[in-house]
């Protein structure tokens, strides 16, 4: 209860602060609406993302999608353009995307955003100026429940991610666990869920601290945590912090197991060097899932690419069809008719599964997969399915 006050009060003084700036963007909304309402056969969509560090499949996924639906007209007769902006994990390239955007009359759609903490600052901002929001990286729960009609999320929120977490942590028979978190909003939230799913299943929380991002220095916290006694570590935080914990803890012979929320990217098994081997990793995609539509997807990604595509070169993919699909439904421009359209839609399967969306925007359920690094190969260990699915 004391967290979701602090949140409320938290969102409360950003608005605040905030409202003179909102009170010129909802005019910019007004615009919006006016410029889509002419007659025009494009639709312009930005994509943010931070491309260059995370070298991950984003770019080649979407830019995969893009050519499929305008090549094959899947958009209802109309073309889609990107305008691709790298973040780069810059807090100031960040907002100032998300301000070119919003100021943008003729976008319809923005697709994207990695992190938590930048996710939430421009939901807000495309909320008050009318963009359609389709997040496929971010997953702080708390963003599809503020009545935002613009919003629609493509990943799992936190809280449906670590409650199952939480579970298969019992049945895999650990009962003590050291916690630790980054300092900020995906990583406190993640791991308050986490926890609060443990509580539920009488596990015990061993060991819990936070880390900032700006200030990484695992070394006391390691020799710590060698005290400890606990069965596994939980770590909730993105690359490269992640890579930098483990290489750090294995370095002092802290050996017990790791599993992590944190995406294979290079970057992650730079920081990580040889302590990488064993840790497990929480995702949601398996390029090898035997589903016609993915399936086919890997083969035109291969073909493209000479390469097997990742989570975030299929979510880019599949967010891109979705977007495609309303605009094709709706024969529309105008970002609430399209938000609308992904909400009310039927259940569609894509190259990364079932999308199905509730009221709010967010997505009901998906499979969770967790991997485990062998011969410097993430292996697949185990995927938990949702209760439809069972």
């Amino acid at each position: 209860m004391k967290r979701l006050l602090f949140t409320l009060l938290a969102i409360g003084l950003i608005a605040l602060a905030l409202w003179p700036q909102f009170l010129s963007y909802e005019q910019k909304g007004v615009g919006r609406f006016k410029v889509l309402s002419q007659p025009s056969k494009e639709v312009v969509v930005g994509v943010c993302w931070p491309f260059a560090i995370n070298q991950d499949g984003m770019h080649d996924g979407i830019l995969l999608a893009l050519d499929e639906i305008n090549s094959r007209k899947l958009a209802g007769g109309y073309t889609l353009r990107l305008v691709i902006r790298d973040d780069g994990f810059d807090p100031v390239k960040q907002k100032n995307i998300a301000i070119e955007f919003a100021n943008r009359p003729e976008m319809s759609a923005v697709i994207g955003y990695y992190d938590d903490g930048p996710a939430i600052q421009a939901s807000a901002l495309f909320e008050s100026s009318r963009l359609l929001h389709l997040m496929i990286g971010a997953n702080s729960t708390d963003m599809t429940s503020h009545g935002f009609q613009y919003i629609n999320r493509t990943i799992l929120s936190s809280d449906r991610i670590a409650w199952r977490l939480a579970r298969l942590t019992k049945e895999r028979g650990y009962r003590n666990v050291i916690v630790i978190w980054e300092e900020d909003a995906f990583g406190e939230d993640m791991a308050y869920q986490y926890q609060a799913g443990l509580d539920q299943l009488n596990i015990n929380v061993a060991y819990q601290s936070s880390y900032s991002r700006k200030n990484v220095d695992f070394r006391l916290l390691v020799n710590d945590l060698k005290m400890t006694n606990a069965d596994l570590i939980f770590f909730s935080g993105i690359e490269p912090a992640a890579g930098d914990f483990l290489r750090t803890a294995r370095k002092v012979g802290l050996n017990i197991p790791f599993v992590g929320f944190f995406a294979d990217t290079p970057e992650m098994r730079t920081h990580a060097g040889s302590a990488y081997e064993g840790a497990m990793f929480v995702d949601f995609y398996n390029p090898q899932s035997p589903t016609p539509e993915n399936q086919l997807f890997v083969s035109r990604y291969f073909a493209r690419y000479g390469k097997f595509p990742d989570t975030w070169a299929a979510q880019g993919y599949d967010a891109l069809y979705i977007l495609a699909r309303a605009i094709k439904f709706t024969g529309s421009r105008n970002p609430l008719d399209l938000s609308y359209a992904i909400r009310s839609s039927e259940v569609w399967e894509g190259a990364n599964g079932r999308y199905k969306f509730d009221s709010t925007g967010n997505l009901e359920d998906k499979p969770l997969v967790i991997y485990k690094i062998q011969n410097q190969v993430p292996v697949l260990m185990q995927r938990d399915l949702p209760q439809h699915l069972k």
